[in-house]
Order: structure tokens, then sequence, then C-alpha cells
């Protein structure tokens, strides 16, 4: 991994996405902590619909990719191609389909389908179309994971993964091995570790929560280099919620000079 290649989601940082002036120092706040990426969350935005370029350009960031809902950017995806467009952002990630039942085999192939013809157009306009998983697709549908069948009947060329090591993980499968089964279709990574905090009753067992990178119980240490193998181009932080002293910043931080101390090349 390289330096250039560690990202941070903007949802890492959702309580400094308010307003444009907080937007401003978190991402002052990014730079100084060595990020040169951002990849932008679909739920927030800057004030009064504008865009995210200058406020990218004043803190010297890039766009690495835009998080969107696929409902959302179907209603229309030109709406969404021209915004990555003017963004510079080469990879469009799916965040997820709300209206998708995993569970039914039919829906899975319908969404595959139309993923298929949504990664087409992206890929004639130049820009890369990735799905980005959480718990809901490790399902049985038909007989089989939910995520493999949707994987098998999207093509290659028009649809890559943004796969997310948390949400594997919680799902009870191996982040190892689904960046090996995605050989050559990763393109990005999520990173958030897996802690565990005291329940509010005072319960012996505790639940398991996201927290900042290098303090949880992910094994970055052989997720980190499978990715690499897969081919992954980004990697990126999304320390979302659980903030160590309930600062985003410091998480945001520390995750970055984890990532770089442990795992950049020098």
């Amino acid at each position: 991994m390289k330096e250039l290649q560690i990202a941070l989601n903007t949802e890492s940082v959702l309580d400094y996405l308010d307003s444009d002036a907080r937007i401003a120092t978190a991402f002052r706040a990014a730079y100084e902590a060595g990020y040169r990426s951002v990849e932008l969350w679909h739920v927030a935005k800057p004030e009064n619909g504008g865009s995210w370029k200058p406020l990218l350009d004043e803190a010297g960031l890039h766009c690495c990719a835009i998080h969107e809902l696929f409902e959302e950017v179907m209603e229309d995806p030109n709406i969404t191609i021209q915004k990555a467009k003017s963004l510079s952002a080469p990879i469009i990630a799916i965040g997820r389909s709300r209206d998708t039942v995993w569970e039914n085999l039919s829906e899975v192939k319908l969404f595959a389908k139309q993923m298929n013809e949504l990664g087409r157009r992206c890929k004639d306009e130049g820009i890369s179309l990735v799905y980005h998983n959480h718990n809901t697709e490790f399902v049985r549908s038909g007989g089989r994971l939910a995520l493999d069948v949707f994987f098998d009947l999207t093509d290659p060329d028009f649809v890559g993964s943004e796969l997310d090591v948390y949400w594997v993980q919680m799902s009870g499968a191996n982040p190892v091995e689904w960046c090996n089964k995605l050989r050559h279709r990763l393109q990005v990574i999520h990173l958030k570790d897996v802690g565990i905090q005291q329940l509010p009753d005072g319960n012996f067992i505790k639940r398991p929560v996201c927290t900042t990178l290098g303090l949880g119980n992910l094994d970055l240490q052989s997720i980190i280099p499978a990715a690499e193998n897969a081919g992954c181009q980004w990697f990126v932080v999304e320390t979302c919620t659980d903030w160590i002293d309930n600062d985003s910043l410091r998480c945001a931080k520390e995750s970055y000079a984890f990532l770089r101390d442990t795992f950049c090349k020098k």
C-alpha cells in the first residue's frame, strides 16, 4: 500500500457535515492527518445543494469515489455520472439497494441485471461502478450465498467491489477469503476495526462496535496484504460510529497513522 492510496470516507466525520464551515474544518484536519483523497458519502451535502469541489480544492483533497444509494442513482443515472465527472471521481460506489430482498433469488437476479446495465453506462463514460456490501447480502438465496450469486451474475467489466471487511467479519464470513474471491474486481476496501463495548444495562456480554483501526480485533495484518494482492486501488477509512472520546477527527487521524506506519511501503 502507498500513502496516496489511503482515503477517508466522509461518513467518518459525519458530525462535521452539518455546515460548509464545519466540513471545511474536517477537510483541513484530514489533510493535516495525511489524507489526500476522500470518498464522498451520499447522505450529507454542502449547504444549499452546492458542489463539493470548492471545499475539496480549498483543502487540497481529491475525490477518489462517490458513495451513492442505488434507487436514488436510478432516478436519473446521468445526474450521478455528471456529479462524478465534475469532481474528477473515477468511481461510483453503490452503497446498497434498499428495495432488494436478498433472500429472494429473483430479486437478486433483477438487481444484478440492473447493476450490469448501470455499470455498462458508467464504463461508457469512463467511470467504474462498484458495489459496497453490508451484512444484508450474507444470506442464503436459492441455496447459495446471495453475494456469491450477485457477483456471479454481474460482469466484472461493469461491476466491481467495494468490500466492507467490517461487515464481512460481522456476517461470520472471512474477509481474506473474500479479498481472494474478488481478485481483479476489488477496487476499493472499506476499513473499520471491530471492537467491543459495554452494553448500557451493565450485562457482562458486550456488543461489537466499529472502532479506530489498530484498536480492535479485525485481522488487518492478513486482510490488507490480501486486498493488495487482489489489486485493490483504494483503502478507505470509515470509522463512522463509536469514536474514542467521541472525537471523529482523532479516530480519522489515528486510523491514518496506523495504516501508514504498519502497511505503507517506505
